[in-house]
């Protein structure tokens, strides 16, 4: 399924993985234009007064983080923000945002202080997610190939309400791991492919990751050990986190 919705004039992008993806302008419009975009998305979530406010600041702050901090010397090349829904640990919905930029390492502390080198901005969102962010490797989702590059994130609950509707996924574990599979070829993983291991969908490749979906849950497990299951549901998420290990197992 492909939508666009347009604010301010330009299209957002809803993928197949149920994310919306904006490219970010290489100069310090920067995070006038990440402002305008979230906040043309938020109404739908039930969202209080606060955390709009608060979310439209923290993606300000990912913004201008990426320009002074994620970008080569020529300016802010292939920068992207992601928005998209999964569920928590404790069962709850809540909203994930993501700034990608294509410079792989994450800049070193200060010793000064944990957040000085990023000026205050990182700061910030430590304090209004309650250490609910981070950051990962990853790869692009507008440009085609994609490129690797790193995604900072941040995450809140959305509250319980009757007027937010997620994408219902297909359910059947055979199409269900041909959807996860598209995605990830979209992100330039090719090397995973799906198959049959004893009556479950599987997604398998080299270096021995591997994703099962039985019963409507995605399960995967890398070489390092790393493992997890998520609902077919949070397919967006699932095919967030399945970047992230390949990345990681080749860098």
């Amino acid at each position: 399924m492909t939508k666009a919705a347009t604010t301010c004039g330009i299209p957002w992008r809803l993928e197949n993985g149920g994310c919306a993806a904006l490219p970010l302008p290489p100069d310090d419009t920067i995070a006038r234009v990440a402002r305008a975009h979230i906040t043309g998305l938020l109404p739908a979530l039930g969202l209080s007064g606060q955390d709009v406010d608060d979310i439209t600041l923290m993606v300000s702050e990912l913004a201008t983080n990426v320009l002074q901090h994620a970008m080569p010397g020529d300016g802010p090349s292939g920068a992207e923000l992601w928005v998209y829904q999964r569920t928590s640990a404790c069962g709850r919905d809540e909203l994930v945002v993501k700034a990608f930029d294509t410079l792989r390492a994450w800049r070193p502390q200060a010793p000064a202080g944990p957040m000085l080198e990023h000026g205050r901005g990182l700061e910030i969102i430590e304090l209004l997610t309650r250490g609910r962010w981070g950051h990962h490797p990853s790869r692009s989702r507008l440009r085609t190939p994609a490129v690797r590059g790193k995604a900072t994130w941040f995450a809140l609950p959305l509250p319980r309400t009757g007027r937010r509707r997620r994408h219902v996924w297909r359910t059947d574990e055979r199409l269900a791991t041909k959807d996860l599979h598209a995605l990830l070829v979209q992100r330039g993983i090719h090397d995973l492919e799906p198959g049959d291991e004893l009556g479950a969908s599987v997604i398998s490749g080299p270096g021995d990751l591997t994703v099962w979906c039985e019963s409507a849950t995605f399960r995967w497990c890398a070489p390092s050990g790393e493992s997890g299951k998520l609902p077919v549901a949070d397919i967006t998420e699932v095919c967030e986190e399945l970047v992230r290990l390949w990345e990681s197992m080749h860098d």
